[in-house]
């Protein structure tokens, strides 16, 4: 009965850490993952036998998997053209790999143990290990990276202190209270100084984002985008890829379609966006001279016509492949074009995704991919470029899944001399259907606003299309299976000036909390040492 008890408080956990994050029941707690981390640690910290922690930590990511991951399931089948029942069972895998970190915890539990030593018999003992799990945390790698302090983004507007540390620092303040929760609970006892520390962090970051000022742009004219979502079904859109006329022609058509609409007050446009691989066929881009590329008539036409600059996801040959094969012979890409239908510079996607762009066995990859027909195999882009309008205005892009990675734009950023002041995703959600995924990838996205001060448009096939300020906040969106275009006007005043200086975490990452927690340690150590802490 007692076990029983245990399990059913992991699943309680569970459930409260899902509620941080979108769900089906539209309850979005900012706080639930620290209390859902709580209740997991308050399981998995006590001596006990190790298979006990793995089952208990296998309980809360089963729950978490069947009722926030469920989608992967149909994007096995979309992906790799897999039965019902075989992706269902290769769903349930991501029980294993859902918070990775979590698994050298329980390593580290199994050897302290043995040992009898307690990580949470001290105060400066659960500083270390919540620097422990922000760090693994950080940078173990996950394909789709949940952080402790994700659900935080629903108070964007007062994380001040975000553009300083980045998510590091949130998700380190975020286990050092559900340890000492646990501590208090569990052994009746609690460090003064790291709820002190907590406490300072708290109530100094409203405090920053009131006296936080931006450099902005002086101009008070505004940049008029519009982010076209045609809501193109996958199957649609294979058959386009694959050379159907009638699929390539309904294709092209709702892009035009909405592309040509009627703007508001007959304001002209000054950019139009097209999502991740909007356009079906490869465009072989000449990497020597991209001015001289020739153009396909449909994105000929439409610069000319709407004297627009173009940005326009697609796919952009690379190489030829000496076996007749595909393998790694196209980019996923974002052309850039000039109003007079020029190309003016193209993005190649470097953060490919696996089982669906590219598999994670390197050299083997070649031969295994024989025996699995539907995986694609993209080139690899190693280019960073910035996309210049008429305006004062810069942009730059991602493509899918990596604007979740907080290092992949630390280096984008840090590799580029001219300051951006607009980050444009490129995405298509159309594999995972209408589930909670768009709404997931989107809340996981906002972080990158706030962390390096930089508002994002976020361009998709099928939705969540919206436009994100450099708070975090969404100020505009087309949801989910609506085919429409979403217009954006955004005040050029209220852009960072493309002479501003990055963010701290833009320029440090994690290195400047890593200071901090030194400081903090030694302090704690020196208060210990002279008997005023435990």
């Amino acid at each position: 009965m007692i076990k029983l008890k245990s399990y059913a408080f992991v699943l309680l956990g569970a459930f409260i850490y899902h509620l941080g994050h979108p769900n089906h029941l539209d309850i979005l707690l900012p706080f639930g993952s620290i209390i859902g981390m709580a209740i997991l640690l308050y399981e998995l910290l006590p001596t006990q036998k190790t298979r006990y922690r793995v089952l208990k930590f296998l309980t809360f990511n089963l729950f978490i998997t069947l009722a926030s991951f469920y989608w992967i399931t149909k994007t096995l089948q979309e992906f790799g053209d897999l039965p019902l029942v075989v992706a269902a069972l290769a769903n349930s895998l991501y029980t294993l790999i859902f918070q990775p970190h979590l698994w050298l915890l329980i390593i580290v539990l199994h050897f302290t143990n043995k040992r009898d030593f307690n990580l949470t018999d001290s105060g400066i003992k659960t500083f270390a290990l919540s620097i422990f799990l922000t760090i693994t945390e950080y940078y173990i790698p996950q394909q789709f990276p949940v952080f402790v302090s994700h659900p935080l983004i629903t108070i964007s507007e007062y994380l001040g202190l975000a553009s300083v540390f980045g998510m590091p620092m949130f998700s380190f303040v975020c286990y050092l209270l559900a340890l000492e929760t646990v501590r208090q609970v569990k052994f009746k006892a609690s460090s003064k100084l790291n709820w002190s520390i907590c406490l300072i962090f708290i109530i100094a970051n409203p405090l920053v984002s009131s006296l936080r000022t931006h450099n902005k742009l002086d101009s008070e004219d505004s940049y008029h985008v519009r982010m076209v979502q045609p809501n193109i079904s996958n199957f649609m859109k294979m058959k386009s890829e694959a050379g159907g006329y009638a699929s390539v022609s309904y294709v092209l058509g709702e892009y035009k379609k909405f592309s040509l609409a009627p703007t508001a007050k007959s304001k002209k446009l000054d950019l139009i966006v097209w999502p991740e691989t909007a356009y079906p066929y490869p465009i072989d881009s000449n990497k020597e001279d991209f001015e001289s590329t020739l153009l396909p008539p449909a994105l000929n036409d439409l610069a000319l016509e709407m004297n627009s600059h173009l940005l326009v996801g697609g796919y952009d040959h690379a190489e030829n492949s000496d076996d007749n094969s595909f393998f790694m012979t196209e980019y996923n890409s974002a052309f850039f074009i000039s109003p007079e239908a020029r190309l003016l510079n193209t993005y190649n996607k470097h953060v490919l995704i696996p089982f669906g762009e590219t598999l994670p066995f390197g050299p083997l990859n070649r031969s295994i991919g024989k025996m699995i027909p539907n995986i694609a195999f993209f080139a690899e882009g190693d280019k960073f470029p910035v996309f210049k309008g008429e305006k004062p205005v810069r942009l730059i892009t991602t493509i899918c899944y990596e604007l979740l990675r907080p290092e992949f734009m630390r280096e984008y950023l840090n590799s580029i001399n001219s300051t951006p002041n607009l980050s444009v995703n490129l995405t298509n959600d159309s594999w995972y259907g209408n589930t909670l995924e768009p709404e997931q990838h989107l809340f996981l996205a906002r972080w990158r606003a706030i962390e390096f001060n930089l508002p994002i448009l976020r361009s998709t096939n099928t939705g969540i299309t919206t436009y994100i300020n450099a708070n975090g906040q969404e100020e505009a969106r087309l949801e989910y299976d609506i085919a429409d275009k979403l217009d954006i006007e955004i005040k050029l005043n209220t852009l960072k000036s493309l002479d501003s200086s990055p963010t701290l975490f833009q320029r440090f990452g994690i290195i400047l909390s890593i200071c901090v927690w030194f400081l903090c340690f030694i302090f704690h150590y020196m208060l210990i040492k002279f008997k005023h802490a435990e």
